[in-house]
């Protein structure tokens, strides 16, 4: 069956798609993974992803134009509109490499204006591409779905990797005790890293290069073309490829109670609450006071977890919703460990021994496993709508991630639920 399943697919249109996908967020990943060296330079200083994290809600602005703009136009230049908006994401990034340290006065005070700026276009790339990339892929085969899934994952993922190997998130404690004072003082002093942020910057801006060529590929390429599909008015989904063998057909028309219909996409809605807007701001609260071997392990394998996960889209059936219920039980069980170690920090259960450092790294992969494969069995139950059932999970999508930021910004900068965890703590005994 597997050989099957693998063999009834063209892997290079699962490549386009995922290249596709991965140019989704990429952008927005790759400035946030590079903050701890902008904050140094930047007038905004630490305060600086607080302005982040509003521009990326104005951005949400996007979403809100292409709603209206389906809504009161008949003309479909959705493949012209992802063009633009790829082309604009990658020349931001290669821009970035060379502007992001550019400054000027706005009212008064001087503000990373390049940064914020073009920051701001990438960000409207990744939300727009919620109600407008994923539903584009109704025009190709069901599995090639997941293949774009997965490339979504992986634009968390990349940056991650990148950014570790360039030596991004690691602090040294410096002894800075005066000659004449009794008590011993530490500082937390960044580490050089390995290359700048302009390289940095550079490859994303290419990876994102690769992503419009790859949209490009699907649409032009006679190989993926023969992959889309058309929808008569009989409702059955048929490739456009005249030669594809039977197995290509789904059944002709699409059923799912009313209740369900919605019930899914308020589930949607909280796991983008959480995968999207919580639990990525309180991270390093849940991580660090174990140690940097724990945070990094934590970082790397949570962020391959999503995408392995969502890949089993390649091997499995489509989940039911009852075992997507079991799923996202334990999901919200696990979260709300996750959200108890934040809270307690900088002092969590089991802080200096193994078995702490073990449980955070595995609870971690685990909770992002579940959202990357609950959130693709969801999107993929509304892949067969003939109507707009993907636009709406794209809204469900962008819903749960703006309530989700917006609180937990609210809470971390605001409410102050959660402390920092200094890495020169236990040389001070803090």
């Amino acid at each position: 069956m597997l050989t099957q399943r693998l063999s009834n697919r063209r892997l290079l249109v699962d490549f386009l798609a995922l290249m596709f996908g991965l140019g989704a967020w990429i952008g927005v990943n790759g400035i946030y993974v590079q903050l701890p060296l902008i904050v140094h330079t930047a007038p905004e200083k630490w305060s600086l992803p607080a302005h982040m994290v509003i521009l990326v809600q104005f951005a949400n602005l996007g979403p809100i134009l292409y709603t209206l703009y389906i809504k009161y136009t008949a003309w479909a230049y959705d493949r012209y509109i992802i063009y633009a908006l790829m082309a604009a994401g990658a020349c931001s990034c290669i821009a970035l490499s060379q502007l992001h340290d550019y400054t000027s006065y706005v009212f008064g005070k001087n503000h990373s204006t390049a940064l914020l700026s073009l920051m701001f276009v990438t960000a409207l790339v990744g939300c727009t591409s919620s109600v407008l990339f994923i539903p584009y892929m109704r025009y190709y085969r069901e599995i090639y779905l997941v293949s774009y899934l997965v490339g979504e994952g992986l634009s968390g993922f990349v940056p991650s990797i990148v950014a570790l190997i360039q030596g991004v998130g690691n602090p040294e404690c410096v002894n800075v005790t005066k000659p004449d004072s009794s008590n011993l003082e530490f500082a937390v002093v960044q580490s050089d890293p390995r290359f700048s942020s302009e390289i940095f910057f550079a490859f994303i801006g290419i990876l994102l290069c690769l992503s419009f060529l790859s949209f490009l590929g699907l649409n032009i390429l006679p190989i993926a073309r023969g992959e889309r599909v058309r929808l008569p008015s009989s409702m059955e989904m048929l490739p456009t490829d005249t030669t594809a063998p039977p197995s290509y057909k789904t059944n002709s028309g699409w059923k799912m109670p009313k209740h369900t219909y919605y019930y899914l996409l308020v589930m949607l809605g909280v796991v983008c609450f959480l995968g999207n807007g919580t639990l990525p701001s309180i991270q390093s609260y849940s991580c660090l006071p174990y140690g940097n071997v724990a945070y990094h392990l934590t970082v790397t394998l949570a962020a391959t977890a999503g995408p392995l996960a969502m890949s089993l889209g390649f091997f499995v059936k489509m989940p039911s919703v009852k075992l997507l219920n079991y799923l996202m039980a334990i999901m919200l069980t696990l979260s709300s460990v996750v959200l108890y170690l934040a809270a307690k920090s900088p002092h969590p259960p089991f802080q200096h021994s193994w078995v702490g450092e073990m449980m955070v790294v595995i609870i971690w992969i685990l909770l992002c496993g579940l959202i990357g494969f609950v959130k693709m069995g969801i999107t993929t139950l509304y892949r067969p709508d003939p109507g707009r059932g993907l636009y709406y999970t794209g809204v469900a999508t962008q819903i749960g991630s703006l309530i989700g930021a917006i609180t937990t910004f609210g809470l971390v900068n605001y409410a102050k639920v959660f402390q920092s965890y200094s890495p020169c703590a236990s040389f001070t005994g803090d």
